[in-house]
């Protein structure tokens, strides 16, 4: 693949459904990924029947690639991962917190925190994982879930195994809340051919991405296919919507493909409940009425309901806007960003320049190519509504 204009290059590590991996530059043209490989420079092209997963970063600016060490913690004020947020990178998890509060801002009970970045494996073969905590915790890894405790309980540890290869990345997942009294969490594995110990700080990283290339996770826009934009919603007007992402970077979205706007994390059940509800309303709280938006800015918000008419609201009052009718619609890719948006796409024009996506609601989305982290091809099978 030929550099772009400021010598960045995407790298990918490809895998075919057939089982095939190939490692090399990569671009996305409409329905095909084109992979270059490093040394010999064979060319190859796979279609997004047979493509798996491709994992890529950015080469050529030291600043863009560097990989920052460490989990990205987003702590909240509440225990179900919503209210008031606070995002700090920690090394190791390993916190012993007891009836103090984690951070200055988040109280000492009834407090979430969610890691995310990748950890890098030693060995092929089967990872142990061992999560202890006061109270609940959940962990994933490369997506999978691995150890599921999210629920109250007295400290204590528990174990889940999952397959890994050597000396690559995956994606890592950690949710943790604590109820009262104590606060305890702590993450350690067992990787092949070596002892049980708590995970070193080398192992963590925020995969490649510069500092404050994250955005506040949860907020953002579904689209009427099922696609997730992430990012801050900053303006909404009869037309469009405004979304802030990465380094103050702005995208406008026709309203007419958006289905519903996202002002807080919502669960997998919110989320099948809402695609099958008429257009409305969700509280934090949770209630939830029939009603149409009437205006929104950052700070405040307008509804128009049957039953109570105008109401306003303030922006941290509303965890859902339900403009229309959304579900997961059949598409060819599925497309992840380092920002948490989750778009799926019935092509891709990719290149160390653009980041082009058409979803499959036919919305055209501009990002930015540095903050794309993997593409996977979707199964014929996969389509109707699924969770999120």
């Amino acid at each position: 693949m030929a550099q772009g204009a400021e010598g960045f290059q995407l790298r990918g590590m490809a895998e075919m459904k057939s089982g095939e991996k190939l490692e090399g530059w990569v671009r996305f043209e409409r329905e095909t990924m084109i992979l270059t490989e490093i040394e010999g420079n064979a060319q190859h092209q796979f279609t997004a029947e047979q493509l798996k997963e491709v994992r890529m970063q950015v080469e050529g600016n030291p600043q863009i690639s560097k990989r920052v060490p460490g989990l990205r913690g987003h702590y909240y004020s509440t225990p179900e991962l919503s209210g008031k947020m606070i995002e700090r990178v920690d090394a190791q998890i390993n916190f012993r917190w007891g009836t103090a509060a984690p951070m200055s801002g988040i109280p000492a009970d009834r407090f979430s925190v969610r890691w995310e970045g990748e950890i890098e494996t030693l060995n092929e073969g089967n990872y142990t994982f061992h999560l202890r905590s006061d109270d609940g915790a959940r962990l994933f890894v490369d997506g999978s879930p691995v150890i599921d405790r999210w629920r109250p309980q007295a400290e204590s540890e528990h174990s889940g195994t999952i397959e890994l290869e050597a000396r690559r990345s995956y994606p890592i997942r950690l949710d943790y809340f604590d109820g009262q009294v104590l606060a305890v969490i702590a993450l350690s594995w067992t990787p092949p051919g070596v002892t049980k110990r708590l995970i070193g700080g080398d192992r963590f990283h925020q995969g490649f991405s510069g500092e404050g290339q994250i955005s506040a996770p949860g907020t953002g826009i579904f689209l009427k296919g099922g696609s997730f934009l992430s990012g801050a919603i900053s303006e909404v007007d009869h037309k469009m919507v405004k979304i802030t992402y990465l380094d103050g970077k702005e995208l406008r979205i026709s309203r007419n493909n958006i289905g519903g706007l996202q002002l807080s994390p919502i669960s997998s059940s919110h989320y099948k409940e809402l695609s099958e509800w008429d257009p409305g309303c969700m509280l934090i709280g949770g209630d939830y009425f029939e009603s149409t938006l009437v205006s929104f800015d950052q700070n405040a918000l307008r509804m128009r309901s049957p039953l109570l008419g105008k109401k306003d609201f303030r922006s941290g009052q509303v965890k859902f806007i339900k403009l229309r009718d959304f579900n997961k619609n059949k598409a060819n890719f599925e497309l992840h960003t380092k920002s948490g948006s989750r778009l799926r796409a019935d092509w891709l024009m990719i290149d160390s320049k653009r980041a082009l996506v058409k979803d499959n609601s036919f919305c055209w989305i501009n990002l930015d190519p540095f903050d794309v982290v993997s593409v996977y091809g979707i199964p014929e099978d996969d389509g109707g509504q699924g969770d999120r």
